[in-house]
């Protein structure tokens, strides 16, 4: 699904990791950046000293320029990198995001060890594809309807969900972790990792 469609969901996810977990301040790392656009929203609300991660040095040069038009206060820093090998020390990040890359690392396994790997003690990582609990439900059911029609269109099944995130999980051997759905009684589309 094209980001642009998505664009509007990002302030309500932002809105909805801050009042969850009430992490403000420190080190954040916004995985697979790609436009920027999750962690730009969550800079715009915190006080956060951004890392916009992504593999594609495109992705980065286009970050650079949205929050330099963005004109956040927020310390940002660019690093090209794979997620499943992050250029960063141990106990690093307090608050790691990632919307929407996780179907595409060439290791999901590797990539959800090396975010536990870097996330400090007391932090936060959340991880996955959803739209976030406050997305309005007519947004939701716009860009679900959008997004399903363009995974048929290209013969794909979609993004791993409830039980197939579980079976993903099961096998990093993280235990500080849980999965998340947006709406009640529906797959999680999410993980939590706290240390």
């Amino acid at each position: 699904m094209h980001s642009e469609n998505l664009k509007p969901i990002y302030s309500y996810i932002a809105q909805q990791i801050v009042d969850d977990y009430k992490i403000t301040k420190g080190k954040c790392l916004d995985i697979g950046t790609g436009h920027g656009a999750m962690g730009i929203e969550l800079a715009k609300i915190t006080d956060f000293e951004m890392y916009f991660i992504d593999i594609n040095p495109d992705s980065i040069e286009e970050v650079k320029q949205n929050v330099k038009n963005t004109n956040l206060n927020n310390k940002s820093h660019y690093l090209k990198a794979d997620v499943c090998n992050l250029p960063l020390m141990d106990n690093f990040a307090d608050f790691i995001v990632s919307r929407g890359s996780l179907w595409f690392w060439h290791d999901q396994i590797k990539g959800l060890q090396e975010i536990n790997r870097v996330l400090k003690k007391g932090g936060v990582a959340f991880v996955g594809g959803g739209l976030g609990r406050y997305t309005p439900q007519d947004l939701r059911e716009k860009l679900q309807g959008k997004g399903r029609k363009k995974l048929i269109e290209r013969g794909e099944t979609g993004f791993l969900s409830g039980d197939e995130l579980q079976a993903l999980l099961d096998k990093t051997g993280i235990d500080n972790c849980r999965l998340i759905s947006d709406v009640e009684n529906k797959p999680a589309t999410w993980i939590e990792i706290r240390k």
